[in-house]
Protein backbone atom coordinates (compact mmCIF):
# COMPACT_ATOMS: atom_id res chain seq x y z
CA UNK A 1 0.00 0.00 0.00
CA UNK A 2 1.03 3.69 -0.79
CA UNK A 3 -0.20 6.68 0.61
CA UNK A 4 -2.03 8.80 -1.46
CA UNK A 5 -0.42 12.45 0.27
CA UNK A 6 3.07 11.61 0.47
CA UNK A 7 3.65 8.12 -1.97
CA UNK A 8 5.44 6.12 0.59
CA UNK A 9 4.95 2.96 1.55
CA UNK A 10 2.60 2.18 4.59
CA UNK A 11 3.78 -1.03 6.74
CA UNK A 12 0.96 -3.07 8.24
CA UNK A 13 1.34 -1.49 11.37
CA UNK A 14 1.15 1.59 10.91
CA UNK A 15 -1.71 3.91 11.63
CA UNK A 16 -3.42 4.43 8.22
CA UNK A 17 -6.98 5.82 6.68
CA UNK A 18 -8.57 3.40 4.16
CA UNK A 19 -10.75 5.42 1.46
CA UNK A 20 -12.92 3.88 -0.81
CA UNK A 21 -14.90 4.57 -3.61
CA UNK A 22 -18.38 3.03 -4.73
CA UNK A 23 -20.55 3.82 -7.42
CA UNK A 24 -23.79 2.57 -7.77
CA UNK A 25 -22.79 -0.01 -4.62
CA UNK A 26 -19.98 -1.44 -6.91
CA UNK A 27 -16.80 -0.91 -5.10
CA UNK A 28 -14.46 1.66 -7.42
CA UNK A 29 -11.05 1.73 -5.94
CA UNK A 30 -9.56 2.55 -2.30
CA UNK A 31 -6.60 4.83 -1.21
CA UNK A 32 -4.69 4.82 1.28
CA UNK A 33 -2.86 7.47 3.81
CA UNK A 34 -1.17 7.69 6.85
CA UNK A 35 -2.77 9.21 9.65
CA UNK A 36 -0.23 11.49 9.80
CA UNK A 37 -0.14 12.96 6.62
CA UNK A 38 -3.98 13.10 6.77
CA UNK A 39 -4.48 14.99 9.80
CA UNK A 40 -1.30 17.35 8.51
CA UNK A 41 -3.53 18.05 5.46
CA UNK A 42 -6.75 18.28 7.81
CA UNK A 43 -4.80 21.12 9.58
CA UNK A 44 -3.53 22.96 6.40
CA UNK A 45 -6.95 23.37 5.26
CA UNK A 46 -8.68 24.47 9.04
CA UNK A 47 -5.17 27.28 8.93
CA UNK A 48 -6.38 27.68 5.05
CA UNK A 49 -10.15 28.48 6.76
CA UNK A 50 -9.10 30.72 9.65
CA UNK A 51 -7.12 32.94 7.17
CA UNK A 52 -9.92 33.19 4.97
CA UNK A 53 -12.38 34.05 7.94
CA UNK A 54 -10.00 36.84 8.58
CA UNK A 55 -9.77 38.10 5.91
CA UNK A 56 -13.40 38.33 5.18
CA UNK A 57 -13.70 39.79 8.63
CA UNK A 58 -11.40 42.97 7.71
CA UNK A 59 -12.73 43.49 4.78
CA UNK A 60 -16.44 43.66 6.04
CA UNK A 61 -14.59 46.27 8.49
CA UNK A 62 -13.12 48.41 6.33
CA UNK A 63 -16.13 48.03 4.25
CA UNK A 64 -18.22 49.19 6.83
CA UNK A 65 -15.81 51.96 8.13
CA UNK A 66 -16.00 53.49 4.04
CA UNK A 67 -19.65 53.54 4.32
CA UNK A 68 -19.11 55.18 7.90
CA UNK A 69 -17.12 58.24 6.64
CA UNK A 70 -18.64 58.22 3.19
CA UNK A 71 -16.29 56.81 0.74
CA UNK A 72 -19.04 54.51 -0.19
CA UNK A 73 -22.73 55.02 -0.63
CA UNK A 74 -24.93 53.06 1.40
CA UNK A 75 -26.35 49.56 0.14
CA UNK A 76 -29.59 50.07 -1.17
CA UNK A 77 -32.68 47.33 0.07
CA UNK A 78 -34.97 46.85 -2.57
CA UNK A 79 -38.29 44.91 -1.60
Amino acid sequence: MKCFRCNKDINKKDKYYSFTEYSKGIKIKTDYAHKECWDNFLKQIDSATNSLNKSNYLLNAMGSHMRKIGIIPDAEVVI
